[in-house]
């Protein structure tokens, strides 16, 4: 951009009189000494927004990262925050550097670093879990916001949060999840619920909502993509337990049943041969007892023969679940290892 001089005024307009000038001068230097002086004070009290707004001019996001903060519509304020945090997508060896977890089957996808304030995310490759990664980067963001609010604001919205955590004290997934912060991170339950609150729960209270409406255009959007990628976990877990339910009971009933056929047919047998003892030695049956006796014995082996055709049937669903059990426990395993849960070697067992 060319920048053009203005032409000098004529000589007539510059004319005014004494003092006029020096009084604007005078007037308009207090204004910026005012000014200064006021942007001092904020700078003063506003530290750590400068020093973020340094990292944001100086950070330059991935179009990854970038389009993260876009599906979970983080506002200008969201974005701010999680640019400042320096968000870096790892993968295992060097995440783990900076968020391993040493608790058998706790899978760690993100952490928000304190005393760097960056925020680490785990690079997740699965199709499968689509949406898991920008759910995460929305929860650290709230991290860092948490890390940059004040005691005063803080007292107002902790209230908020254990109403919305004591409104769902009987989700077991939400119990689980809160007792591992309350292990792994003692002392940071609320900053915890602020996260998951925030990306998680899609029916909170009005205030809370407006509060979030700081960092999210469309919170139900990262909401829904915590559903979204949840349920990949969530419906796997419900097929293994209805089928680990059907083999239970498959086991019990051929279990049974099989006893009940073994038992039958010794007694069978035994029957079958005092029957056959005692025709041999004639005289003891009428033609029409014979007969009866005999039809009897046909009739309790063709029951025994029933019964271990249905057993062997259920043998058959039962070997047909294990399959199923075993092809959905190897799925979960990839998706475990694919959210950085590493399977347990034979010494961990």
């Amino acid at each position: 951009m060319t920048f053009i001089e203005p032409a000098p005024l004529p000589e007539q307009l510059v004319r005014a009189r004494p003092g006029f000038g020096r009084i604007i001068a005078a007037a308009l230097g207090a204004i910026l000494v005012i000014a200064l002086g006021a942007a001092g004070v904020w700078v003063l009290t506003h530290q750590q927004r400068v020093s973020d707004q340094f990292t944001v001019w100086q950070f330059e996001p991935t179009a990854t990262l970038a389009a993260y903060a876009d599906r979970v519509t983080m506002t200008d304020e969201g974005r701010f925050l999680f640019y400042a945090s320096r968000p870096s997508i790892e993968s295992t060896s060097s995440f783990d550097r900076h968020c391993a977890s040493h608790l058998e089957d706790v899978g760690i996808l993100g952490c928000y670093v304190h005393g760097d304030r960056k925020i680490f995310l785990f690079d997740v490759t699965d199709d499968r879990l689509d949406g898991i990664e920008e759910v995460v980067a929305a929860h650290e963001m709230l991290h860092a916001a948490w890390d940059r609010m004040s005691d005063a604001d803080r007292e107002v919205i902790t209230p908020l949060l254990e109403a919305e955590a004591t409104k769902r004290a009987d989700n077991a997934a939400f119990a689980t999840t809160m007792e591992y912060y309350a292990t792994a991170e003692p002392g940071e339950r609320v900053n915890e619920l602020h996260s998951i609150v925030g990306t998680e729960f899609s029916d909170i209270s009005p205030e809370l909502e407006k509060y979030y409406a700081t960092f999210f255009s469309h919170r139900e959007a990262v909401v829904q993509l915590h559903i979204t990628s949840d349920a990949v976990f969530t419906e796997r877990q419900a097929a293994i337990a209805d089928i680990l339910d059907q083999i239970t009971a498959l086991k019990t009933s051929i279990d049974g049943d099989y006893t009940s056929y073994n038992t039958g047919y010794d007694t069978l047998n035994s029957d079958i041969t005092t029957f056959n003892t005692l025709a041999d030695e004639g005289g003891h049956f009428t033609q029409k007892q014979f007969d009866a006796e005999r039809d009897a014995l046909v009739t309790r082996q063709a029951e025994l023969d029933a019964l271990y055709t249905s057993i062997a049937d259920r043998v058959t669903q039962y070997d047909d679940l294990v399959a199923q059990l075993d092809a959905l426990n190897a799925e979960v395993t990839e998706l475990n290892e694919s959210i950085n849960i590493q399977p347990r070697s034979n010494g961990d067992l």
